[in-house]
């Protein structure tokens, strides 16, 4: 571990991979959040059908599961920084592809190759911070890397629709080009590298049994259940929100976008208390409160709908206090999953992808069918209800086996 203990003391990686790490992964935000208000305009362009709108998200997240199988054994074997870095080049060079675009099929695949942003970021760059740095460190300082990457679908909402005032929707995406090299460039003089000592030579048998221990861990499969029902509200309503607010609610791309800046907000300020406030966020009983802030969220949103008729207040304010009660543990979700194990973390992180990508791909494609075939804002929320109501059984499943890992290990020593 000196290796690691050098790199921190040097102020310079301290300050700078971060940053560089920071802007990669808000650029790969900024594809899906500056694009949100004009992806009915695309479709439009493009002469397809608005219900092809939600699958600009749904392909992206499927693009952020389909390397996953195979950049978190490669990590482990050569090293973080070479694949981080590929990475990084392939996601500039598919948002500056976007300019050349002619129809929606090739708009879509792009957004595929974008979405394989997510398999580097989390994989093997959030990987590398959880190896660099201590739990509650690590924990602290995810919370602060996702309360800045989380100013993206802020911001990016209200640039987008004021930038499309001026220019046309594809020169959103050469300025992410361009955000996307600059952070190819800071990962390259800055990241370092957590694995030192390589793993056993990549092959196919190696990587099968890595993934068959993975998933034969109870603690691992509880925690990526509780992650991937965390997500279901958050990313269904990202993927739907628009068809809801804009195509069927009528809102101009400017309100829509203002829409948009409660609900992230709610995940900064959670994730700022977190970081600020709370010694000890692996805490329990500091989970557990986190709950009742969750379900109330998601009560509102089906009780306002279901008493109330009104375009976007029910379910913004729904969706915003479920975001900041879910934003408050999401960090140490993944660290209790990640390191629920002694295997190579990037095959772990891997696995954890792979199951949080499947079900947000999933989540948005049931989304879309409840909202546009099956009756609307109402059973769309409800759907959001009974996935976090699954999350707190779960959740609690969660700290059960921790408190019984822990308390073997105690016994063992």
């Amino acid at each position: 571990m000196q290796f690691i203990a050098k790199w921190i003391a040097r102020p310079s990686a301290m300050l700078f991979f971060p940053m560089a790490l920071i802007l990669y992964d808000f650029s790969a935000y900024l594809t899906t959040d500056m694009i949100q208000p004009g992806i009915i305009n695309v479709v439009r362009e493009f002469n397809a059908d608005v219900s092809l709108a939600p699958a600009s998200v749904s392909l992206y997240m499927a693009g952020g599961m389909a390397l996953q199988w195979l950049l978190g054994p490669l990590s482990d074997r050569v090293g973080r920084r070479p694949v981080l870095l590929t990475g990084a080049l392939i996601f500039s060079l598919a948002c500056a592809a976007v300019l050349f675009t002619t129809s929606m099929e090739q708009y879509l695949v792009a957004r595929f190759i974008q979405g394989t942003s997510v398999c580097f970021i989390a994989t093997v760059g959030y990987v590398t911070v959880q190896e660099a740095f201590h739990e509650t460190k690590a924990i602290k300082l995810m919370a602060i890397i996702t309360s800045i990457v989380l100013i993206a679908p802020l911001i990016g909402p209200l640039c987008g629709a004021a930038l499309m005032h001026f220019v046309h929707w594809k020169i959103l995406f050469a300025l992410i080009a361009v955000m996307g090299f600059i952070a190819w460039l800071g990962l390259l003089f800055n990241m370092p590298e957590t694995i030192k000592k390589r793993g056993a030579p990549f092959s196919a048998t190696g990587v099968a049994r890595d993934f068959r221990a993975v998933f034969h861990n109870r603690i691992f499969l509880t925690g990526a259940v509780t992650i991937s029902l965390s997500y279901i509200p958050m990313m269904a309503w990202v993927a739907v929100s628009p068809v809801i607010l804009i195509d069927d609610g009528g809102l101009t791309s400017s309100q829509f976008a203002w829409t948009q800046v409660p609900v992230f907000g709610a995940v900064i300020l959670a994730n700022m208390v977190v970081a600020r406030f709370i010694r000890d966020p692996a805490s329990p009983r500091f989970i557990r409160a986190s709950v009742p802030v969750q379900l109330t969220g998601l009560v509102i949103a089906v009780a306002g709908n279901l008493l109330f008729t009104h375009v976007w207040l029910w379910s913004v304010l729904g969706t915003s206090v479920y975001a900041f009660g879910i934003g408050l543990i999401f960090p140490t979700l993944f660290r209790f999953t990640l390191f629920s194990n002694d295997l190579p973390k990037g095959t772990v992180s891997a696995s954890l992808n792979i199951v949080i990508l499947s079900v947000c791909a999933a989540s948005v494609e049931v989304g879309r069918w409840l909202y546009l075939d099956m009756g609307g804002r109402l059973i769309f929320h409800t759907m959001a209800l009974v996935s976090g109501v699954a999350m707190a059984f779960f959740l609690a499943a969660l700290l059960r086996l921790l408190k019984e890992r822990s308390e073997s290990m105690a016994a063992e020593e």
